[in-house]
């Protein structure tokens, strides 16, 4: 019995543990790059608000909809009324009391407002695709930052491993000194300046440590992970780079103006600012509607012989139908006022969309000569770092047998050492300049 108990009480533990735990459990121990923008997608809070929008804006123009419809009311009321009056007959004061009710069904149908309603109807309609086409950025430019954020990973653990080695070369060349001190083929002094090279490399692995650790913080961040949250990341094995066609500026342009999002939202709020023209011009309309209803009312006072309730609401029914005009003949000149800000509205809209297809030729061309002049760094690049490796093989070598000194070694050391750095640099940023243009081309994001 006491084994079930226990048994029943760890069954109990494991159902309290909360649903975010597992959740957490669930999670990839490693993540790729297309892992990360996908879990993004559906996790990232600023893209929750603006799905959030969306179905706002959604909601909005199914509303403007249902105002198209005709209207259908009913009515009724009820009242019981006391007081005093004079009898004809006896000429006396008597009290009486009166109860009535009145019941009714009326609808109004829209048969001409200027249109207002359906050009509502258009004008909410764009405004939700415009909504939608916010959304598609939002997810594209987190797409972007989770590349970048992943590629500043990659760099600065490369950059790290590039370190770590030098640190251990570096140590074992601190053991090469002290034997050659020892042997009295260096002075005393050019195993302090090795170890006090060796002291800088070990604070300069510690500060790229603390760099990585702040990417990893950036890319959680952008993935709204804890921060307690175990996470790494999974390292590509990455092509070799060479010179890729990019293509001309323009048809990267025509390709972005015709398809990315922001240009698609400003296009429909341009939309939605030409039907609030629309709606504005409409106020200045007359408007006629058809009315049609049903009444009827039920009166009964104390002393009444002979009351037929049913009766009485069949005979006291009546019902309507007719149109009603109504012609705006001075309204303080708002409706006119209405429209010359819609007007504005309009011109505002155009500029903004012209302005946003400026701002996008100005960003794909300053991405296509980032990329050209992040190539020409990396093949520049990649040519400094082999002469100077082997700059400091050579003195290196030199140095083993006595024959360079502590200073030139130090020299040709942080020369190598620079090089390697730079070359790493410009790798991964000529890497991330092709991903900024695959991203304006439509590109799927992945390494």
């Amino acid at each position: 019995m006491q084994t079930i108990k226990h048994y029943l009480l760890i069954i109990a533990l494991f159902a309290l543990i909360p649903s975010q735990a597992q959740e957490s459990a669930s999670l990839p121990t490693k993540w790729s790059l297309q892992q990360c923008i996908e879990y993004a997608r559906e996790n990232n809070l600023a893209l929750k608000r603006q799905k959030l929008n969306v179905d706002y804006a959604y909601n909005q123009q199914e509303q403007k909809k249902l105002d198209l419809l005709p209207n259908l009311n009913a009515n009724g009321s009820y009242r019981t009324q006391s007081g005093s009056v004079r009898d004809e007959n006896t000429f006396r004061i008597i009290d009486v009391t009166t109860k009535d009710g009145n019941f009714g069904i009326s609808s109004v149908t829209p048969v001409f407002e200027g249109f207002t309603r359906r050009n509502s109807v258009k004008k909410y309609r764009a405004d939700w695709k415009a909504a939608v086409a916010d959304a598609k950025k939002t997810e594209n430019d987190l797409a972007l930052a989770i590349t970048s954020y992943y590629t500043q990973i990659l760099f600065d653990k490369e950059l790290l491993a590039a370190a770590k080695l030098q640190l251990e070369t570096i140590n074992l060349q601190v053991e090469r000194t002290e034997k050659l001190v020892q042997a009295g083929t260096l002075p005393e002094g050019s195993l302090l300046e090795v170890k006090s090279l060796a002291a800088r490399e070990t604070l300069n692995v510690t500060q790229l440590e603390n760099n990585l650790q702040l990417s990893y913080l950036d890319l959680k961040h952008a993935l709204d992970l804890k921060s307690g949250d175990s996470f790494d990341i999974v390292i590509p094995e990455l092509p070799e780079l060479s010179a890729v066609p990019l293509g001309a500026a323009d048809a990267v342009f025509d390709y972005a103006v015709n398809n990315l999002p922001q240009i698609s939202a400003s296009e429909y709020r341009l939309e939605s600012s030409n039907k609030d023209v629309d709606i504005a011009k409409g106020y200045l309309w007359p408007r006629l509607s058809f009315n049609v209803g049903w009444g009827t009312y039920v009166s009964k006072y104390d002393g009444m012989q002979n009351f037929d309730f049913s009766r009485s609401f069949k005979d006291n029914a009546s019902q309507y139908y007719g149109l009603s005009l109504s012609i705006p003949l001075f309204n303080g000149l708002s409706a006119r006022k209405g429209v010359k800000n819609a007007n504005i509205g309009l011109m505002n809209s155009q500029y903004t969309l012209e302005q946003e297809k400026q701002t996008l030729r100005k960003e794909i061309e300053q991405a296509h000569a980032d990329a050209q002049a992040a190539f020409r760094q990396y093949e520049a690049g990649q040519i400094a770092a082999d002469s100077y490796r082997e700059s400091f093989r050579y003195t290196e070598q030199r140095y083993n047998v006595g024959m360079v000194n502590v200073v030139d070694y130090n020299v040709s050391k942080t020369e190598f050492m620079k090089a390697e750095s730079d070359f790493i640099q410009a790798k991964y940023t000529y890497l991330l300049r092709l991903k900024i243009l695959d991203f304006y081309q439509g590109k799927e994001l992945v390494l």
